[in-house]
């Protein structure tokens, strides 16, 4: 080696180096990792326990209706206990477990007999924005990954998705996401045969309510084969979103349209994969009224 080369040596490495790192992966940024550890947490979990508060815009109503209700979820085979702990509705208990029943749900309300109803009876669902089948994180994290594959096709991801900043929340240090799709609307779909508000509302992970708001549909075990109904293009225009940063689970879920604030979720004494009792999920508990 002459010493022309050994003088642009070291130029060449580095020359090569920052080729190298040029080619591969950016580094994921903080929005990208919050998101991430949030739907990995929820992926990964298999059953879970809290106190929610619901606030919901409910036609004809002037405020948002509000109710706080105890929950407990098994994932798979999906189980399901609620109560409601204030009004409307207070004491009244829900259980609903796959295989059981024939699809249907145990329901006591007080001072009356326990009664099987199917989860999507307008008893149940009445100025509701879902059925007790939503209960639950896993249909948040379906809904949040569809919004970033949708943001990554578009290249939009950052213009999307939001790290704001830590808020301490309910004494939960937690990080603030804000999601905001551009491209949000209004369009339409024709149901086809054999679907309801639930399934159709699985199908696009949009709210089943805006159906009752858009459409005028009321009834959620309708077939509404053959009927085209209004649908948004995703679950929402504007979300706020705290996540717990030790569990790393969206305790509260601000959602929003085009005419302001259409749901509101906060949730309290959250325990992941607690250790459910043999007969938790069944009408027998001792601690429930069944």
């Amino acid at each position: 080696m002459n010493l022309m080369s050994k003088k642009f040596l070291p130029l060449f490495l580095a020359a090569a180096t920052f080729i190298c790192f040029s080619a591969m992966h950016k580094p994921e940024t903080q929005t990208r990792t919050i998101i991430n550890k949030m739907l990995t947490a929820i992926e990964a979990h298999k059953c879970s326990q809290y106190t929610m508060r619901s606030e919901e815009r409910i036609v004809g109503m002037k405020n948002l209706r509000g109710g706080m209700i105890l929950t407990k979820v098994n994932v798979s085979p999906k189980k399901i206990y609620l109560k409601m702990v204030e009004d409307p509705n207070k004491g009244t208990e829900i259980l609903f477990v796959t295989g059981e029943r024939g699809g249907k749900a145990a329901v006591s309300v007080p001072h009356l007999p326990t009664l099987n109803l199917n989860p999507f009876s307008s008893l149940l669902t009445k100025e509701q924005h879902h059925t007790s089948m939503s209960s639950g994180f896993a249909i948040v994290g379906k809904i949040v990954d569809q919004g970033m594959k949708k943001a990554d096709a578009q290249g939009k991801f950052d213009e999307v998705f939001k790290y704001v900043g830590d808020v301490t929340w309910n004494n939960r240090a937690c990080y603030k996401l804000v999601i905001e799709d551009p491209t949000w609307a209004i369009t339409t779909y024709t149901a086809k045969k054999g679907e309801n508000m639930y399934t159709i509302a699985l199908k696009f992970l949009v709210p089943e309510y805006y159906m009752v708001e858009l459409s005028g549909i009321k009834n959620f075990e309708e077939d509404l084969g053959g009927k085209t109904v209004k649908i948004p293009t995703s679950y929402s225009k504007k979300t706020v979103m705290y996540i717990d940063k030790e569990t790393n689970f969206p305790i509260f879920q601000e959602i929003s349209d085009d005419k302001g604030i259409f749901e509101r979720y906060s949730f309290f004494n959250v325990l992941i994969n607690p250790a459910f009792k043999a007969d938790e999920f069944t009408e027998d508990f001792k601690e429930y009224n069944f």
